[in-house]
């Protein structure tokens, strides 16, 4: 069946940002111990982080446990009885045990499974068990630790910092203020899968945020849908910077599917027409800001590691947590309407695992690229035009690290001086 054929995309997207230069990109970032020690300091310490969302605990008393992995801190967060989210540091100011070993539940109260200490849903100390015995204990400071935390589009976001440098508002910025309006609380099943990659932080960001490698990496995959109707390379249709975030858009295609996909696509489409029966919906100009007819989807980055695939229907969130400087965790969330029947859930379940699938390609092949980078066989990068969000990335993390090196030389300066 002859396809039809879209515009090809054009070269000639880094030249909307003509400061970002053209040139080769160092590699030394994506493998270099002393750089990942300051990226953590100048980057990931001063960040904010999503970590769930509102309605996983919808009623006072629910509550779920997120580990923050770069960071080894483990993070609670519930619902009070007055209905505002609360998060601490899992962790018993007695003996410093965790006051709640499950994942998720419903409480009236946490209690250390070590000396019995309890906390009420506001953080505050409930009861010491034989409190007579201690000495001059002063119940105002023995509360949870605070987390700083806040709330998004009905996603919770929490800080390492005990004071962050900015708002979570100022944080997200243009970007933030750009998406709001999706509806992303029509999508209220999710699934989750994880998996350590021996690979940079940088380079798991990397790999969905370029096209250039599809028809080659994934030629049964991807590539069949996204290189067909006249754009057989995949170019993006755009890209637009917003100061350390990013947004990429990708061109629609009319591939036919193979039998097994035409069936899955039509029940899946049933369970996740989310902007379709919105009433009254108007795109956010986030997404799709072309306004092109031949948008399919975006990639949606917050730096320094958490992205959004949101299409008309359906949405799936991207984490990676760095680990080490040649290896992560990368963690994949898919959000989708509650199916209304096996067969709707079963063109939900084909399209994951689709999607899960061409990760698993991109992540294999970032364990070689990384093993090159360690054993110091590339010394540079050439990015494609439409390579432009990588080249972002890199000025981003440079800037960063360069502003906290003039800060600690400007500290010991300082000290020195005094």
């Amino acid at each position: 069946m002859e396809q039809a054929r879209v515009p090809v995309p054009p070269i000639g997207l880094t030249r909307k940002y003509p400061g970002i230069g053209t040139g080769p990109v160092p590699a030394r970032i994506y493998h270099d111990a002393a750089f990942y020690e300051k990226e953590i300091e100048a980057i990931f310490k001063r960040s904010w982080f999503m970590i769930g969302r509102v309605d996983q605990i919808p009623d006072p008393g629910q509550f779920f446990v997120y580990e923050l992995p770069t960071f080894g801190h483990s993070i609670l967060i519930c619902r009070d009885r007055n209905g505002a989210i609360n998060g601490f540091h899992n962790v018993c100011s007695h003996r410093g045990n965790a006051v709640e070993h499950r994942d998720c539940g419903k409480t009236r109260a946490f209690v250390c499974r070590f000396h019995g200490w309890s906390y009420d849903l506001e953080g505050k100390i409930a009861a010491i068990r034989d409190e007579a015995g201690f000495f001059d204990l002063d119940r105002s400071r023995l509360g949870l630790k605070r987390v700083p935390t806040g709330i998004w589009e009905g996603f919770i976001f929490v800080s390492p910092l005990d004071e962050p440098e900015q708002s979570l508002e100022e944080y997200l910025g243009e970007q933030g203020r750009d998406l709001v309006g999706y509806p992303w609380s029509a999508c209220t099943q999710s699934y989750q899968w994880q998996t350590e990659i021996n690979a940079n932080w940088k380079l798991v960001m990397d790999s969905p945020a370029e096209v250039y490698h599809i028809p080659v990496l994934h030629p049964t995959s991807a590539a069949p849908t996204m290189m067909a109707s006249g754009n057989p390379f995949g170019r993006l249709l755009d890209v637009e910077i917003k100061g350390p975030h990013r947004t990429n858009s990708h061109y629609s295609v009319s591939a036919e599917p193979n039998p097994v996909q035409k069936l899955a696509y039509t029940n899946a489409a049933a369970a996740q027409n989310v902007v379709q029966e919105t009433t009254e919906y108007e795109m956010p100009r986030g997404l799709n800001p072309t306004r092109s007819q031949h948008w399919s989807v975006d990639l949606v980055t917050f730096f320094p590691t958490l992205s959004f695939t949101v299409s008309a229907g359906m949405y799936t969130a991207h984490q990676v947590w760095p680990l080490g400087p040649s290896r992560s965790l990368y963690q994949q969330r898919v959000f989708v309407r509650r199916a209304g029947n096996a067969a709707e859930r079963f063109g939900q379940e084909n399209t994951m695992v689709e999607f899960r699938d061409v990760v698993m390609e991109d992540l294999s092949t970032l364990e070689s690229i990384q093993r090159g980078l360690d054993a110091g066989r590339i010394e540079a990068f050439n990015y494609h035009d439409h390579e432009l969000a990588l080249r972002h990335q890199y000025e981003v993390v440079s800037a960063r690290v360069a502003a906290y090196e003039r800060e600690q030389s400007g500290a010991v300066g300082q000290a020195e001086r005094s």
